[in-house]
């Protein structure tokens, strides 16, 4: 049985302790354990899918070289888990991708997957205003021949922002008539099927969201993570805070936020500054609230650098650095501690977000048992948590009742939370997983986060005979 619902965010955290209850307790409860989590409200450390990102740019089949390891290795030191990777097609604007050009396309995945990254992707066939882009004909062909690349690398794709229409793929400056309500949905649905069904696609403007699905409200719970379209469109601004209107980002300013503060609990968003423009240049305090009331995940870390450079001068860079995307800290849990082979296991853990955020991907939640003397290990894998549910300025609970298998050995288990990629190439590495922002809890060789209890594995402990099918596997 697993339930994981929503409460209302929680007072300050407590300093670790624990205390355990002894069998004999009331209405036949098994023997637990109780620990309140030391929360770290300080530390920056690098999670997937989240915070500042750094901007890369390739012209395809022009013998540019790909991503740099070593740079991306680097970045990872700095707490960046992201990179944008811009592709532009200019050599083919009027005929198909070559072979090497998807050559070099997979290359940059490959390189990503290695340094511990994941890349918001965009593709665009000019970066100047006066640069020409490509007929619909050409862009939907081109989407045809990515998809297979795309499908094969979704492991290393955070998000693919919608682009193809005009300079930088900024949906303007079109010479060839793509920025119109036709061709606008057209390009939309064939990078719906182009794009991994786990992933999501972006667009410039809420507007082009209301267009295309002839709606204007927002996701509901009920609509949010499924495999439809609409649950898989969310949205970027790069010109955040930029002007009255964002450069033209909101029609109606009050309105659109509005919606994006609700659709946005379900989809992503995120972006980069720009030169204001009838504004003065946004303080931090204006970003980070922004930033908590729009959901944003991620920011280029380079660009509007004259903005990004006064959120370091008046104080409040470390917070946004700190704080963009998810931010999860555990604050108790209560675990079964004395349990039999074949006996209950029961957990009741609650997780806040502190972060702007939810998650946008796929995410796994299990519970790791490793033996304290031989290091073996048991998994289990609770498939009907959502952590993306998780929400932002919200505690949520989440309840796991399940069994050990009857031949496991007797002895102490240590247990962790371990929130790793789903992908199978990814799911083992621990540079994908998220790290808890508790105190002695993160092992960065394994990416489990330490629950500080031990369950003791005895015959002859009293605890109920589990029946269900939710049962540790080992870990081979």
């Amino acid at each position: 049985m697993i339930n994981c619902h929503g409460l209302l965010l929680i007072g300050c955290m407590l300093l670790s302790s624990c205390k355990s209850q002894e069998p004999g307790t009331p209405d036949n409860q098994l023997p637990k354990i109780e620990v309140n989590y030391t929360a770290d409200n300080i530390s920056k450390f690098p999670n997937p899918e989240r915070g500042f990102y750094k901007f890369s740019k390739i012209d395809l089949a022009t013998g540019k070289e790909g991503l740099s390891q070593s740079l991306l290795t680097s970045y990872r030191k700095h707490n960046i888990t992201l990179v944008m990777r811009m592709f532009y097609l200019k050599q083919f604007r009027d005929k198909p991708l070559s072979q090497v050009v998807l050559d070099e396309i997979e290359r940059d995945f490959a390189t990503a997957r290695r340094s511990g990254v994941k890349l918001i992707v965009r593709f665009a066939y000019s970066e100047a205003k006066e640069e020409p882009d490509a007929p619909l004909n050409i862009v939907l062909q081109h989407l045809d021949q990515l998809k297979p690349v795309l499908q094969k690398n979704r492991d290393v794709i955070a998000i693919v922002q919608a682009g193809f229409i005009g300079a930088w793929g900024e949906w303007y400056y079109t010479s060839n008539n793509l920025n119109n309500g036709g061709a606008r949905h057209k390009i939309i649905k064939k990078l719906l099927e182009a794009v991994p069904t786990k992933r999501c696609i972006q667009l410039r403007t809420p507007a082009y969201k209301h267009e295309y699905f002839k709606r204007s409200t927002p996701l509901t719970f009920q609509e949010a993570f499924k495999d439809t379209e609409i649950a898989r469109v969310g949205h970027h601004n790069d010109c955040f805070l930029a002007s009255s209107t964002d450069y033209g980002t909101y029609i109606n300013p009050k309105a659109d936020k509005a919606f994006l503060n609700k659709d946005c609990l379900f989809v992503p968003i995120g972006g980069e500054t720009c030169p204001p423009d009838g504004v003065d240049p946004a303080t931090s305090l204006q970003a980070q609230s922004e930033m908590r009331q729009l959901r944003w995940s991620y920011l280029n870390e380079d660009y509007y650098q004259a903005v990004n450079d006064i959120w370091k001068l008046d104080g409040g860079m470390e917070n946004i650095i700190r704080d963009l995307g998810y931010r999860f800290q555990l604050t108790s849990g209560e675990y079964s501690n004395k349990v039999k082979p074949g006996g209950i296991f029961k957990a009741r853990i609650t997780v806040k977000n502190l972060g702007y955020a939810p998650l946008y991907n796929p995410r796994l939640v299990e519970l790791i048992l490793v033996n304290s003397q031989s290091d073996e290990k048991y998994r289990l894998r609770i498939n009907s948590i959502e952590a993306r549910f998780w929400q932002p300025a919200v505690s949520s609970e989440v309840k796991i009742e399940g069994g050990l298998p009857a031949d496991i050995a007797a002895g102490s288990y240590k247990l962790y939370l371990n929130l790793p990629d789903p992908e199978e190439s990814l799911y083992s590495n621990p540079a994908y997983s998220i790290r808890l922002a508790n105190s002695n809890m993160w092992e960065e060789a394994t990416g489990y986060n330490n629950l500080n209890v031990s369950i003791d594995v005895s015959p002859d402990h009293e605890s109920e005979s589990y029946t269900g099918d939710c049962i540790f596997e080992k870990i081979k």
